[in-house]
């Protein structure tokens, strides 16, 4: 028993592991990190589990998709053979005299792989049965996809090295050195071993046996007695047969950037992701590898001297609104002073007066026949990703059908953050086409599988692609030129699933919401240079700059930025539309913040970081007009339809290690949105008071799980299951007693 012990332990795949779990902690580390990412234990309430196990490419998640990420997982795991290969291949001299050494390796190299297939392949089809509702056929259909995809990349790399890699047989064949007893064996970047060291025993590395091409174990031979030059040369061609594969990968990579827009080339997350753990185990390995000892500090200095270069503004693109002029000689001054000149107390008279002849013309629309003052209806959307860009339109249609389409003819005004405003804009511009004649009906179901479309792809393929390089290709909206990257990439998707409908610019929409055909939509993304909003509408909006009315014998601070004013002579109006959308939306790591031209420069992100209900926006509204609420108005309505609860679990305060100790403070972060809701709560209690005797009704739509565990993640991509959750949600008794508020509130007496 204790001779098979020693078998095993001196066997070339467990001396692999040892070596692995000793010299490349890193290198295992990311295989631990895609698995935490598979099965969902990180990253599971961004849903980055899904793009793993059910991969979809063109709308549908089909052999093809699982075919795609299949070669691209075999990708992976032969840029691991290629990367320890070059690190380690060195401490393992015998590899020199076997026939096709590089694939011998991989093959004993195959423990890491072999386990993470295993748990991939059974943790997919657990969640193709349960989340998206795959048939048995289908899963085996998917399986065998991801397999023969893994199958027919691993095979033709393999083939091509097993072609083009020397070993010791071949060099011998050719002529190229003859064999004599050295004193010293040489391999690239390695220490040098005596051959009495190599006789000795006292080489880095004891190996026994090894298996072979057939799964048989074979005993080591000893290479004592092979010139030094000889051995050094084989795994030298081998080394750089392995660099120019990578290389090439990395040019294949590149080349795909140019068919952004083509939905063929937009290859499933799943297998962006495995194509970007490749690249970073290529690029990890090639420091070690040329640098040893040294790669850490070399690490560090190429990421310092990266920051330094790029921030220079040397090879390095910031993301831009589409339609804004960038020209350096017209940036706008950014300061204390512009600001207050942008909300000027002549400048807030007029864009008042104009938004209470919109709200005039709103009131002349409201059609009682009993002279009653209608209901004025706010309409409030959270953020949340594509969860509540489907919640939001699917929950809007179902509360205007509970009113007969009134809850549209009395709204006002649209706010909100992320994913909820995507919804909600998607709905009002159908409601718009509806109302010029287009065949289109805003409430149809079909609308909400358009919004709830997949959006990850293209963003996490103009990652890959793109975004990783210097983005060199360029497209022009407006009057100017801007370089294509993921935030161009996601606007593009976003219309394309829409059906185009969403390519307008800002001030398409000013005539209509001017005469109150449609409701105003003030969408606020955050500025992270000061922590303002960003309050990006075709109207005037500067009496939302800071609170109405002096609170004291000082001037309340501004802590918004009218977008239209700021830049006026930046085109404003130009300004895409989906650009205002994807600025609302840009949760960081995913999709850029957008560089505006000021001086000095702004970046402007997601609004969920000021106000991830829509309701700061919708509370000062109502404030700046409160006059003219209480005269023409019966009430005010603010609907909310929100992806949060109100009331969360209280999480215990367990004992602590003290590295988590250490941390805790900076979890308060996570309780950004709760503390928005304590204040917005507040601020509502105040509104309501400075209405009175005119009512204020605060209704909420919010999307609850049917099942905790099935709640759909905060991503830009569903699984069937989680929209399907999401539809059923609304059969929810807190919500269809809303339902049933609303329908009341608009019933005609």
């Amino acid at each position: 028993m204790r001779r098979y012990r020693t078998l095993l332990y001196y066997s070339f795949p467990f001396q692999l592991v040892v070596l692995h779990l000793r010299n490349h902690l890193m290198l295992v580390a990311l295989w631990l990190f895609l698995g935490l990412l598979m099965t969902g234990h990180i990253g599971r309430f961004f849903g980055v589990y899904h793009l793993l196990l059910t991969p979809e490419y063109l709308g549908e998640v089909n052999f093809w998709s699982f075919l795609l990420t299949g070669a691209a997982c075999g990708a992976f795991f032969l840029i691991w053979n290629l990367t320890t290969y070059l690190l380690c291949s060195h401490r393992f001299p015998f590899l020199a005299t076997l026939k096709a050494p590089f694939t011998l390796f991989s093959l004993n190299n195959s423990v890491f792989p072999l386990v993470f297939l295993v748990v991939y392949v059974s943790t997919s089809v657990v969640f193709q049965v349960r989340d998206e509702l795959a048939t048995f056929r289908e899963v085996l259909e998917n399986i065998a996809g991801l397999l023969i995809g893994m199958g027919l990349m691993l095979g033709f790399l393999a083939l091509y090295l097993h072609f083009t890699n020397k070993d010791l047989a071949s060099i011998l064949k050719a002529g190229h050195l003859t064999p004599k007893p050295g004193s010293r064996l040489l391999a690239p970047g390695a220490h040098v071993p005596t051959l009495r060291e190599i006789r000795s025993g006292a080489t880095a590395w004891r190996v026994d046996t090894y298996l072979n091409e057939r799964l048989h174990v074979r005993l080591v031979r000893s290479i004592a007695h092979y010139d030094r030059r000889l051995l050094a040369k084989v795994f030298q061609q081998n080394h750089l047969n392995a660099v120019l594969v990578q290389l090439i990968a990395l040019l294949l990579i590149m080349f795909l950037s140019l068919f952004m827009e083509q939905p063929w080339a937009r290859i499933p997350t799943g297998a962006t992701l495995f194509l970007l753990a490749s690249m970073f185990m290529a690029l990890f390995g090639a420091i070690v590898y040329w640098f040893r000892r040294w790669a850490v500090l070399v690490f560090v200095v190429v990421m310092a001297a990266l920051n330094v270069i790029t921030g220079w503004g040397l090879f390095y693109y910031r993301n831009r609104a589409y339609g804004l002029d960038y020209t350096e000689e017209r940036r706008v001054e950014y300061t204390h002073e512009q600001l207050e000149r942008l909300c000027a107390p002549d400048t807030v008279a007029r864009d008042l007066d104009n938004a209470r002849r919109i709200l005039n013309r709103w009131a002349a629309h409201q059609h009682n026949p009993l002279g009653k003052k209608p209901k004025m209806v706010l309409i409030c959307v959270s953020g949340g990703g594509m969860r509540s860009a489907v919640w939001t339109m699917h929950a809007l249609q179902q509360a205007d059908r509970a009113t007969g389409g009134q809850l549209m003819r009395h709204s006002v005004l649209i706010s909100g953050a992320s994913g909820g405003i995507l919804g909600a804009a998607y709905w009002r511009e159908l409601y718009l086409r509806q109302q010029l004649g287009e065949n289109v009906d805003y409430n149809h179901p079909e609308h909400v599988a358009e919004i709830g479309a997949d959006l990850l792809n293209a963003v996490s393929f103009a990652i890959l692609t793109n975004d990783l390089f210097f983005p060199f290709r360029k497209f022009q909206s407006g009057n100017f030129t801007y370089r294509k990257d993921r935030g161009y990439l996601f606007e593009y998707q976003l219309n394309e699933n829409c059906r185009g409908r969403l390519n307008r610019r800002l001030a398409d929409y000013r005539y209509y919401e001017k005469q109150a055909h449609v409701p105003m939509m003030i969408v606020s993304p955050f500025i992270i240079n000061d922590a303002r909003r960003l309050l990006i509408s075709p109207q005037g909006v500067s009496y939302l700059m800071q609170p109405p009315g002096p609170l004291s014998s000082t001037q309340p601070e501004i802590d918004a930025v009218d977008f239209g004013r700021l830049f006026a002579q930046q085109q404003a109006d130009s300004l895409a539309f989906t650009s205002a959308l994807r600025m609302n939306c840009s949760y960081p790591l995913i999709l850029p913040p957008a560089w505006l031209p000021t001086n000095p420069p702004i970046e402007a992100i997601d609004a969920g970081f000021r106000d991830n209900y829509g309701i700061a926006t919708a509370a000062r509204f109502v404030h700046a007009l409160r006059d003219w609420i209480k005269n023409n108005t019966s009430g005010v309505v603010i609907l909310q339809v929100r992806c949060w609860e109100k009331r969360r679990p209280i999480e215990a305060s367990t004992y602590k290690g003290v590295v988590e100790n250490t941390l805790s403070p900076f979890s308060a972060a996570a309780s950004l949105t709760a503390m928005q809701d304590f204040e917005q709560d507040n601020t509502l209690a105040l509104l309501r008071d400075l209405l009175s005797p005119t009512p204020l009704h605060v209704i909420r739509l919010v999307y609850r799980p049917q099942n905790k565990e099935n709640e759909a993640s905060m991503s830009f991509h569903l699984s069937k299951r989680e929209k399907q959750d999401i539809l059923q949600a609304i059969h929810d008794p807190d919500v269809q007693h809303s339902l049933q508020q609303l329908r009341r509130m608009f019933a005609p007496r």
